[in-house]
């Protein structure tokens, strides 16, 4: 008896196993090495969304914005005493911007998700530095004064040697500039380039150094929120400093954490996605940022692999090869519970910290006291080289005069520039060509005669003998030509 297809169904569909869900299947393979030559935009975080609604002037085109300036017009939201002027090489009479006028771009070092930044020369003082640029315009006030946080976030940091400073900001025809101090890299781009995992050392010194900026950052009651090795800058000494103060979140604040946004996914802290905002999740991405430089590792932006780390599970396959002192510190940062994490100031109080920070100190020292020694060096091969060119022209024309108006030959006798400058015969006696031609004759030994040269009388004494003589050479057929009276001797 033929079954039917609907029961035939029930009976294949009983059969099929029931699929299990299995957990971590695959953890071994969450984890792998940093890849070379990725593109920019693959480290970039998303851009907030943006409302398409028409722009002001279309609903009110007779409205007046205050906030969109022709002119350039100086942003700081310290007090007027120190807040900084334009620049005295602006020109309001002409078309070009602030930007252009008084600055040289030299280079494009990078763009984010809300700024493009260059490496520029100032007009006014000659010095390098990076201006920021943001991609978009000002879409209305409350977005322009969202931007213009950055800069009072910026001032609230204020100046440490592992901060970036702040050097202007400005605003011109709704977009928002800030210039900043010019570093080599990103310790993105350092790491990168290298491809492998960062000398023990090395690492180290980025460790004492980002741990001094923080906690220059939690002493003020500021959140970074985005520490990253993009956001992690290398001076030209070698110095590690934090940057991109734009998530900054101030905790005596009226707003407090009211406002704060989370940073790369990467980095970010377990705790924040419940929405706690304390000083451990900057520790927390601040072992993400080491533990990526230190082990060239690819930390994952979810699944598997995230989890793992948000639990406290470091791979060992990347990590055995870590000193124990370091692997001690790192597993502090990564604390699951930010209610028990390392804070800034134990670990600064670790024993291997203080000696990192003490060899640190000894290098700085160093590689300050030969920077210095070679800067002094090319200021005076500056100023050799300069005075060389300002002196070359009038002394070669101080030798060339000299090289002219000097004789060609030494000075001579007047007895011997009468004779040269006298006039000789150019009559030939070709017809006297015998022996007395070459007969020398008696002369006395010696004889004092007065000469005249230039209007002047020489006593001119003269001792000779035969050998002294003057005679042609043998077998010349030449005579000799005949001397001008005023030089003539008298042989008789």
């Amino acid at each position: 008896m033929p079954v039917p297809d609907d029961e035939m169904s029930q009976v294949l569909m009983t059969r099929t196993p029931i699929p299990v869900p299995t957990h971590f299947s695959q953890a071994e393979q969450s984890f792998s090495h940093k890849k070379r030559g990725r593109a920019l935009c693959y480290s970039l975080p998303p851009r907030p969304p943006v409302k398409n609604i028409p722009p002001v002037s279309r609903i009110f085109p007779n409205k007046q914005r205050s906030w969109s300036q022709p002119r350039p017009q100086s942003v700081s939201f310290q007090s007027p005493q120190h807040k900084q002027p334009i620049s005295r090489l602006y020109d309001h009479s002409k078309e070009e911007t602030f930007y252009k006028q008084c600055f040289q771009t030299l280079c494009k070092l990078g763009r984010g998700s809300f700024g493009e930044v260059y490496k520029v020369r100032s007009r006014e003082d000659g010095c390098v530095y990076a201006v920021k640029r943001s991609v978009s315009p000002f879409r209305g006030e409350s977005d322009r004064l969202r931007k213009l946080q950055e800069v009072r976030k910026h001032e609230r940091v204020g100046e440490h040697p592992n901060c970036l400073r702040l050097v202007r900001a400005w605003e011109e025809k709704r977009v928002l500039y800030l210039q900043t101090e010019l570093c080599s890299s990103s310790l993105q781009q350092y790491s990168e380039e290298r491809g492998e995992p960062l000398p023990a050392q090395e690492v180290w010194s980025i460790t004492c150094d980002l741990l001094r900026g923080l906690k220059h950052l939690h002493d003020r009651n500021l959140l970074h929120l985005d520490i990253k090795p993009a956001n992690v800058f290398i001076s030209y000494t070698g110095v590690y400093k934090l940057g991109d103060f734009g998530l900054v979140v101030e905790l005596d604040g009226a707003e407090g954490s009211a406002e704060a946004q989370e940073g790369d996914p990467r980095y970010m802290a377990p705790e924040l996605l419940d929405g706690v905002f304390t000083k451990a999740a900057d520790v927390f991405s601040l072992g993400m940022t080491l533990l990526e430089v230190a082990c060239n590792m690819e930390l994952p932006k979810g699944g598997e692999g995230w989890q793992q780390l948000r639990q406290g599970h470091l791979p060992t396959e990347f990590t055995s090869e870590l000193p124990p002192d370091f692997l001690k510190v790192l597993s502090g940062m990564l604390e699951p519970d930010y209610r028990c994490r390392a804070n800034v100031d134990w670990l600064l109080s670790l024993p291997a910290i203080q000696r990192a920070q003490r060899w640190r100190r000894v290098t700085l020292t160093t590689r300050g006291i030969v920077t210095k020694i070679l800067y002094i060096f090319q200021c005076l091969l500056w100023f050799m080289t300069i005075m060389f060119c300002a002196l070359r022209r009038p002394v070669l024309r101080l030798l060339g005069r000299k090289s002219v108006s000097a004789p060609n030959s030494p000075p001579s006798s007047p007895f011997q520039n009468c004779v040269l400058e006298s006039s000789f015969s150019s009559d030939w006696e070709e017809e006297s060509l015998g022996d007395d031609v070459f007969e020398v004759p008696p002369s006395p030994l010696g004889y004092t005669r007065n000469i005249t040269y230039r209007g002047q009388e020489f006593p001119l004494s003269i001792r000779h003998s035969p050998d002294l003589l003057s005679r042609p050479s043998l077998g010349s057929t030449s005579t000799p030509r005949n001397l001008s009276p005023d030089c003539n001797l008298r042989q008789r």
